[in-house]
């Protein structure tokens, strides 16, 4: 009898299980038809998202239909910020624009002294100048912050920046040692971001003023190939972030001293993380993971193999952690346990028209990427004809919103 009803038990959780994680079916698709690294921002019944052909799009969310676009100077690799009726987002000419809500009538701009110098050497900053370090992956911009009245945002100039929300006048700006690539996270009087040179401070976000500094294990200045580049978490006392130095830290957000840090043997970490009660997510580049780690302690929980590169941050949806992946692929896992609950790759990927993929793992072919006559930068390009994900995904009222990079809006829902 009682081997009966832990059979019982043991089918009904399975079953709530199925019942609680159904697999999602693509529903919808909106052609941009230009690349984009942009997270879709939503508000207002509307949904943003900026292209590297220069265009903020606005689309009502509930038909699907263009609403408004307005074309920036450059290409953009921000994901937009929307508040109080104005949409900002940071292009590659290096200006941050401010547009109406509504209309996309421009409010303001204001010119940093980054990105611009960028500007002329093409797609993700790719440096045609030998002067210049090329690196392919640097594929983000710094994401724009809006809170309490100002709006924060890194630059190439290696300065994070506070400008006032509704003129655009500069309230402060602090310069670190590198570039600044990635979107800060604000908590309290606290406004942390990461630098290419290695560093992760901690800014009073009313003066800019410095808290504190913690170093990673990689301090390059003149190289692109480490830093931080991913954006901080902050999750109550706790700031959460990878850096290229192959560490996943957790720092005490009052003093930035290190409470733990977990070994990406080798591999950058430049995805996002998100938290839930108990653990913290995040992915991995060259060992190909999407990691669980108990948020206190950082022992892992589990690992769950992506097959390739992941660098667009988890998305959590109710008991389900979501990764997106380079190889075209969205996977969703049982977030306690780690059991894959479904995935759908594009249709490009499961083609794979230039053969990047292997038959039998489903890893990139190194080979293929690296030992032909072509340069990283055309290899990263025929990974996003895969319909690779650079962006987050996006979990808003029951349903998933992915972009591609090869420039395609998917909506998913059950």
């Amino acid at each position: 009898m009682m081997r009966f009803l832990m059979s019982m038990f043991a089918l009904l959780a399975a079953l709530h299980a199925m019942a609680a994680e159904p697999p999602l079916h693509l529903r919808a698709t909106i052609e941009l038809r230009a690349q984009t690294v942009s997270t879709p921002a939503i508000a207002q019944g509307r949904l943003f998202i900026g292209a590297e052909d220069g265009n903020l799009y606005a689309f009502d969310l509930a038909t699907r239909k263009l609403a408004w676009l307005h074309h920036a100077g450059a290409g953009i690799a921000s994901t937009p910020a929307v508040a109080d009726g104005i949409v900002y987002f940071l292009a590659r000419d290096g200006k941050l624009y401010a547009v109406d809500a509504q209309t996309g009538v421009r409010r303001w701009t204001f010119a940093t002294q980054g990105e611009a110098r960028f500007a002329a050497y093409g797609l993700y900053g790719m440096a045609k100048s030998a002067a210049a370090t090329a690196d392919p992956w640097d594929f983000w911009l710094s994401s724009p912050l809006v809170h309490d009245g100002k709006v924060y945002f890194g630059s190439s100039d290696e300065r994070l920046y506070a400008l006032d929300a509704k003129t655009g006048a500069v309230a402060w700006a602090f310069k670190s040692g590198g570039m600044i690539h990635a979107r800060p996270a604000v908590a309290g009087k606290a406004i942390v971001f990461g630098s290419w040179d290695g560093a992760v401070y901690a800014l009073d976000a009313a003066t800019g003023g410095p808290l504190w500094r913690y170093q990673t294990d990689t301090e390059q200045k003149t190289s692109t190939n480490f830093g931080v580049q991913a954006p901080p978490l902050i999750d109550g006392d706790t700031v959460f972030i990878g850096s290229r130095d192959a560490w996943f830290y957790a720092l005490d957000l009052a003093s930035g001293k290190l409470k733990w840090r977990y070994p990406g043997r080798g591999s950058w970490i430049i995805s996002g993380a998100v938290a839930d009660a108990r653990r913290v997510y995040f992915g991995t580049s060259d060992t190909n993971l999407l990691v669980a780690l108990d948020k206190r302690t950082g022992q892992v929980a589990y690992e769950h193999d992506t097959k390739v590169w992941t660098y667009a941050t988890p998305v959590l949806a109710g008991d389900a952690v979501i990764g997106a992946t380079m190889r075209g692929e969205l996977f969703a896992l049982d977030a306690a346990g780690g059991k894959p609950a479904w995935s759908w790759r594009t249709p490009e990927s499961l083609a794979d028209e230039f053969r990047l993929l292997d038959g039998a793992t489903g890893k990139f072919d190194a080979r293929r990427l690296y030992e032909g006559p072509q340069t990283a930068m055309e290899s990263l390009e025929h990974v996003k004809r895969l319909g690779a994900f650079v962006a987050t995904p996006l979990w808003h009222d029951g349903q998933l919103i992915a972009t591609t990079a090869d420039g395609r809006l998917l909506f998913f829902s059950k």
